[in-house]
């Protein structure tokens, strides 16, 4: 991942925002020859024997590949690089080991649109935003180091047909004797129903990372794949790659609960009424795909206490998420101050 300056030969890094890469000692700009074609999606009988495809593997130059013993994450760097730290939990337990020669290679990425100073300082405005969080926080979001990773995902691309079947129950009232009083009673109407439900899903995203909580990364969403550019090892320099941990045929089963789950949801739509009983939906798939890309994220890790707190800004849009430590503190004293306004309400109002 790394290359020279065709001027003065020195190491160059991607630009983020740019198609270029640029040299840190005489400013010039070497344009990333980026292939004009489309970007394929893969039928997905072929994830029976990825390993035998004729895909490439790999990422197209020479890589290092290093293990953490805390996350279990594999990150890939340049050949000459000596892996000292985790990216993605600032573990400094980490191990070399050969690189997987049957990872699928990426066929396109979404470059890396902010660069490293704009992304700490949305990571440090976002921190600070916490405001539930400990007063020390703040410094430590000056010491916290953010490293821009590329993330493997996959997306897979589906047409689902359900046949449902189920009950609908309508609600009505009818007035009956208790004692001297009428009253209303609910009564439930049930009627059988059924119908069939059709959707076609497009790019279907699941992230193949295991160094990063998926609870963190989803809520960095969205990433804008119309972005996406074919793959060149050139937008890689200057940034880590991470290998994907969930193989392709792990992520086609992820996206499939994906899909199930919302063909349960619109069915149940489908089916109406006040209320539901006995819904059964049968759905099967078809035209179905994937691919394989990578994704822009900055990642910091820090230790505050006893405990890691991860945090991700998306390479392409800003957002942040992540996790911050609570102050009980801080806790304690809003809870204090909403009990002193409710007895002061409750004196006023005569209640106590």
């Amino acid at each position: 991942m790394q290359f020279p300056c065709k001027n003065c030969g020195a190491k160059v890094d991607y630009a983020p925002g740019t198609s270029s890469l640029k040299c840190p000692y005489c400013g010039t700009e070497n344009e990333i020859a980026v292939e004009q074609k489309p970007i394929l999606e893969h039928k997905i009988e072929e994830l029976s024997s990825v390993a035998s495809s004729q895909q490439a593997t790999g990422y197209g130059t020479a890589t290092r590949s290093f293990k953490c013993k805390n996350c279990t994450a594999t990150s890939t760097v340049p050949g000459n690089t000596q892996a000292t730290r985790c990216p993605f939990c600032g573990s400094t337990v980490v191990f070399e080991q050969n690189a997987n020669p049957n990872v699928v290679r990426p066929e396109s990425l979404l470059p890396f649109s902010l660069n490293a100073d704009a992304a700490a300082q949305k990571f440090r405005a976002w921190l600070k935003s916490r405001w539930l969080a400990p007063g020390a926080l703040k410094k430590m979001a000056q010491l916290a180091k953010i490293d821009g990773v590329y993330e493997p995902f996959f997306t897979y691309d589906a047409q689902a047909d359900s046949d449902w079947w189920g009950e609908a129950g309508h609600y009505y009232y009818e007035t009956v004797r208790r004692g001297k009083e009428s009253v209303q009673e609910r009564r439930v109407r049930w009627e059988n129903r059924s119908g069939h439900h059709a959707q076609f899903y497009d790019d279907i995203l699941i992230c193949a990372s295991t160094g990063l909580p998926e609870r963190i990364v989803t809520k960095a969403y969205p990433f804008h794949l119309n972005a996406l550019v074919s793959y060149n090892p050139a937008f890689l320099a200057g940034f880590l790659a991470e290998e994907y941990s969930l193989d392709p045929r792990q992520g086609w089963e992820k996206a499939k609960v994906q899909i199930t789950q919302n063909e349960q949801r619109e069915c149940s739509k489908a089916l109406d009424g006040d209320t539901q009983r006995a819904l059964r939906v049968n759905t099967s798939l078809s035209r179905t795909t994937w691919k394989h890309m990578l994704l822009p994220l900055y990642v910091a890790a820090y230790m505050f206490g006893a405990k890691t707190y991860r945090f991700v800004v998306n390479g392409q849009t800003g957002e942040v998420q992540g996790e911050a430590p609570i102050s009980w503190v801080k806790v304690a004293a809003i809870a204090g101050v909403a009990i002193a306004v409710i007895v002061a309400v409750l004196k006023l109002t005569g209640r106590i």
